[in-house]
């Protein structure tokens, strides 16, 4: 990995937003809005991101967190796992009662 992916990288998950352009910490917020309640993406928000991204932007934008957090919520219901990769397997996934 790149030493500057790897700097973006760990600004976004390691809370140092001040290291990542405006543009990128509106992007990174969008994304959060969306994964944790997409109603919290307000009218004053959409036009704060309007300030900053073209239409066409935003609506890649709004696909790719769109896209991601569908697939995020695929794999947790299938309990898919990561056999086969490099990434860690037997994840664990919690079960709430309803």
């Amino acid at each position: 990995m790149s030493a500057q992916v790897k700097q973006k990288e760990d600004a976004v998950l390691g809370g140092g937003a001040s290291s990542l352009t405006t543009r990128e910490a509106m992007a990174v917020e969008l994304a959060e809005r969306i994964a944790g309640d997409p109603h919290s993406v307000t009218g004053d928000f959409w036009e704060t991101l309007k300030g900053e991204f073209t239409d066409d932007e935003l609506v890649e934008l709004t696909f790719a967190c769109s896209i991601f957090n569908w697939g995020n919520k695929f794999n947790i219901t299938m309990q898919l796992d990561t056999d086969g990769t490099t990434y860690p397997s037997s994840m664990e996934y919690r079960e709430v009662a309803k």
